[in-house]
This record gives C-alpha cells, structure tokens and sequence, in this order.
C-alpha cells in the first residue's frame, strides 16, 4: 500500500471515529446501520482499510459528506503552480551551477 493510501485510509478512520462519537453512535449501532460487523467498524476506524460501498454507507449514516471523512486535497491557483514551478527551475538551475563548477 503506498503512503499516500495509508495516509487516506488513516485519515477516514479518525473521521469516521469522530464523527460517531460526535454523534454518540457506538461501534455496535454504526455497525448495524452499515450492515457490516462490528471487527470492520474496528478496522476501518484503525486505517486498515474500507470498501468504496461501506465507507458512502458509513458517510450516510453519520449524516454527513462522504468527502468530509477524507484528507483534503491542496488546490492551487495557477499563480501559485506558475510560482511553484518557477522555484523548481531556479533550484536546478543553481543545482547545475553548483555540479559543473
């Protein structure tokens, strides 16, 4: 599993465990309401892993946005990837310097 999976599947299962308790559910309630069982509510809420089908299910039962469980993405303007990339080219270039000298 790559980091960023992890980083993703850990993320959803903080979410999901705050959110549940948030709204006093138990793991036993949650699972019921999922149609999962108790060990997978466990797991999800441990990162291990999670179904496309019981995370949108998990999402609906604890009433909110199924993207409100998961990392946010960074969106950038096109400024901000025009300044990004200008900085990468500047540090090349100086790191070219640096190897021909």
């Amino acid at each position: 599993m790559s980091n960023s999976s992890a980083k993703i599947l850990w993320t959803f299962g903080e979410r999901v465990k705050e959110e549940r308790k948030k709204n006093s559910v138990t793991q036993e309630e949650l699972a019921e309401y999922t149609g999962v069982s108790v060990d997978t509510v466990k797991r999800i809420e441990n990162g291990k892993g999670v179904k496309l089908d019981v995370a949108y299910n998990i999402a609906a039962a604890l009433r909110v946005p199924l993207e409100s469980l998961l990392p946010q993405q960074e969106w950038l303007s096109g400024d901000e990837i025009v300044g990004r990339i200008q900085v990468a080219q500047q540090t090349l270039e100086l790191l070219e310097k640096l190897h021909t000298k």
